[in-house]
């Protein structure tokens, strides 16, 4: 699928806000860019709002405000210098009502036993030609000094997915541990594009009612589904103290419709 039906896609989901569905809300991963105007009074805080945790002793999760004219990279400051740190996953994460950028990076890559005293995120703007000479070309966070790995929430591991009739499962998880902000059930399944006239996979976030240990989801069966998209998967994430739990350690649960 080229990037300009793969962009289209992911408008097309946006358009549709919040999905109510059973006992959660789905919200589709990507955010709404952000937006800016020239001549806008000049702000103390710095143009990348973002915030760093240590994951392990090489990996390093970074929370970050997005704005999508820029492309974004992650570096660690080592003693007297820095250098770009290779990513190991992102995703896009609703905290409550705001988009986030989690970006986890390896900071040991190309130079093991060294831990960075600093993060700091930059942006590159995209396509500079198609902006006025006004819009800056690059944008910085403040230096973030990374909180300790015990403030990554820990992710409830899937207990089972039942199937309850042809049409619906039923997934189910270990309680959370640490009454964490919220605790979300990722789900990712076909999702039709009514702009582009296809199925396509797409991942969504089920915001779980306090204290719930499962949730009853249905698979999509329609018959125009492409037989490489009908695939549904499911596992858990969660969010607590602008955090959010480790993404490499999320292992999808597939299932057939």
């Amino acid at each position: 699928m080229t990037s300009r039906i793969a962009a289209a896609i992911a408008t097309c989901a946006l358009s549709l806000g919040a999905l109510a569905s059973g006992a959660g809300v789905a919200t589709a991963t990507s955010p709404a860019p952000a937006t800016g105007r020239a001549g806008d009074m000049p702000s103390l805080r710095p143009p990348i709002d973002a915030r760093a945790a240590a994951v392990d002793g090489c990996s390093y999760q970074v929370v970050r405000s997005h704005d999508s004219r820029y492309v974004y990279s992650v570096s660690g400051v080592f003693g007297g210098g820095a250098r770009e740190l290779t990513p190991q996953k992102e995703d896009y994460v609703r905290f409550s009502d705001d988009w986030r950028k989690v970006v986890q990076v390896d900071a040991c890559a190309g130079e093991r036993g060294q831990a960075p005293t600093a993060l700091r995120v930059t942006g590159k703007l995209d396509h500079p030609e198609h902006y006025d000479p006004s819009v800056p070309r690059m944008i910085h966070s403040n230096d973030l000094k990374p909180a300790a790995s015990s403030v990554i929430p820990k992710a409830p591991a899937l207990t089972s997915v039942d199937r309850l009739d042809a049409a619906t499962v039923r997934v189910s998880w270990k309680p959370a541990q640490g009454n964490p902000e919220q605790v979300i059930l990722m789900e990712r399944k076909p999702f039709y594009s009514s702009e582009l006239g296809l199925w396509h996979p797409y991942t969504f976030q089920r915001n779980v009612q306090a204290g719930a240990t499962s949730m009853d989801r249905k698979l999509e069966r329609h018959p125009d589904i492409p037989p490489a998209s009908r695939t549904h998967a499911y596992w858990m994430r969660v969010v607590n103290g602008g955090f959010v739990s480790d993404l490499r350690a999320e292992k999808p649960v597939p299932v057939e419709p």
